[in-house]
C-alpha cells in the first residue's frame, strides 16, 4: 500500500458531484459533498494499476461511503476516527487504522470495476494525480535519525579507511522536511550544499531495546529521501546538526510504501540524478549496517516512536567527493529513485546571500 499526504490543487465543481451525491443519498448516506478547502491536508493512497493508476484515494471519505453502505451509524465520524488526516496520528493508532485504510482502498478498487457502484470520481473520493499536491508522507516526524557513512564507498570517499564497529548516528531537525516536488532552498550563508540520496525507514510501532530479529516488525514502511547537507558548516565549522538541518534539507516521499509491499529492504536499487546526470547508483545490500541492526542499536538508548524516520545512509558519489566538487546550484533538479519505493523530484533555489550572515 502506498500512503500519501495530499491536498487538492485543482478545482472541483459541485455540479460534477451531484449525481454521485444523489446515489450516496439514495443509499442512506448523508454525505455533505462539500469540497475540501485548498490547503486542507488529507491522508490518501495511490492506486497502483488499472485505468486509474496514479490517482489518489481520499481514504477516510472512501471508508465513510463503505460504512454508510453497510448501514453503520455516523459513518463519517467513524471513518475520520479510524483514518485521521494527520499521518503521525494515523501511524500511532497502529494495526486497526492500517486495516481500515486497506479496507477503504479495496472498496474503491472494487467500486471502480462495477457499473452499479457509487461514482467515486465525481464525488471527489478518487482524484486524478494532477488534481492534488503531494506532501511528505510524514510531514513532521518526531525525530529524524541519520546514519553516517553507512556505505563503504561513501566512507572511503570521505576519508575513512576502516569501517566503524557500530552505527554512527546523528539527529536531523524535523523542520527540514519537505515534500516530493518542493523546492530545496539553499540559504544565502551556505556555499557548499550537497545531495545524499537515501532510503528512509518510517517507524510504525514503538521500539525500545528490540533485538535485531524483532526490529523490522516496528517498521511501517519506506520512502525515498535526500539528506541534503551544508558541507561548509558540517565539515570545516564542525556544525553537523546545523549543516544537516537547514530548512528544506530533508525531502521525503513520494509515498510511505508499506513494508509488505517493499519486501526485502536490503535488496533495493537506489539512484540519484542531478540535472539529468546519474551521480549515485548502488543497492541497499551494500550498506555496512543493515536496517534491522540500525534499529536495534538505536533502540538500546532511545525509544523509537511511530512516525520517526531513519535515514539509512548514502552511497558514494556525493558532490563533495567529485573533482572538482559539484555543489547544488540554483536551477538544479535532484531526483532520488528507489526500486519498489518510488521517486522524488526536487528543484533547487538559491537564496540571495545576506549582507551579514551572523553565523
Amino acid at each position: 500500500m502506498r500512503i500519501v499526504s495530499f491536498e487538492r490543487s485543482g478545482r472541483r465543481a459541485r455540479e460534477s458531484a451531484r449525481s454521485a451525491l444523489e446515489t450516496l443519498g439514495a443509499a442512506g448516506f448523508a454525505f455533505d459533498g462539500a469540497p475540501l478547502a485548498r490547503g486542507a491536508r488529507r491522508l490518501g493512497a495511490l492506486i497502483a494499476s488499472g485505468p486509474d493508476a496514479g490517482a489518489v484515494v481520499d481514504l477516510s471519505r472512501a471508508l465513510a461511503v463503505k460504512l454508510a453502505l453497510e448501514d453503520a451509524g455516523a459513518p463519517e465520524v467513524e471513518a475520520e476516527s479510524l483514518i485521521p488526516a494527520d499521518p503521525l496520528t494515523f501511524l500511532s493508532r497502529g494495526a486497526r487504522s492500517l486495516a481500515a485504510a486497506r479496507a477503504a482502498l479495496e472498496f474503491v478498487r472494487d467500486a471502480l470495476e462495477r457499473y452499479d457502484a457509487p461514482d467515486l470520481r465525481a464525488a471527489g473520493i478518487v482524484l486524478a494525480r494532477t488534481a492534488v499536491r503531494l506532501h511528505a508522507p510524514v510531514p513532521r516526524p518526531g525525530k529524524i535519525v541519520g546514519v553516517a557513512r553507512n556505505y563503504p564507498d561513501h566512507a572511503r570517499e570521505r576519508g575513512d579507511s576502516a569501517p566503524p564497529v557500530e552505527p554512527v548516528l546523528f539527529i536531523k531537525a524535523s523542520t527540514a522536511v519537505i515534500g516530493p516536488e518542493d523546492e530545496i532552498v539553499i540559504p544565502g550563508a551556505v556555499r557548499e550544499a550537497d545531495y545524499e540520496g537515501e532510503l528512509a525507514v518510517v517507524i510504525g510501532a514503538p521500539a525500545q531495546r528490540v533485538t535485531r530479529e524483532q526490529a523490522l516488525a516496528a517498521v511501517a514502511g519506506y520512502c525515498a529521501a535526500n539528506d541534503v547537507t551544508a558541507r561548509d558548516f558540517q565539515g570545516v565549522r564542525g556544525q553537523r546538526f546545523l549543516g544537516k538541518s537547514c530548512d528544506t534539507f530533508a525531502p521525503l516521499g513520494p509515498a510511505l510504501v508499506t513494508a509488505d509491499e517493499v519486501g526485502d529492504p536490503q535488496d533495493l536499487g537506489i539512484t540519484t540524478r542531478l540535472s539529468g546526470e546519474v551521480v549515485q547508483s548502488a543497492r541497499t545490500k551494500d550498506m555496512h549496517f543493515p536496517i534491522a541492526e540500525i534499529i536495534a542499536f538505536a533502540s538500546r538508548l532511545m525509544r523509537l516512536e511511530p512516525g520517526d524516520v531513519i535515514l539509512t545512509g548514502t552511497p558514494g558519489g556525493v558532490g563533495a567527493a567529485r573533482e572538482p566538487a559539484r555543489w547544488l546550484r540554483d536551477g538544479d533538479v535532484v531526483e532520488v529513485e528507489i526500486e519498489r519505493v518510488g521517486r522524488i523530484v526536487n528543484y533547487v533555489r538559491a537564496e540571495r546571500a545576506p549582507d551579514q550572515t551572523g553565523v
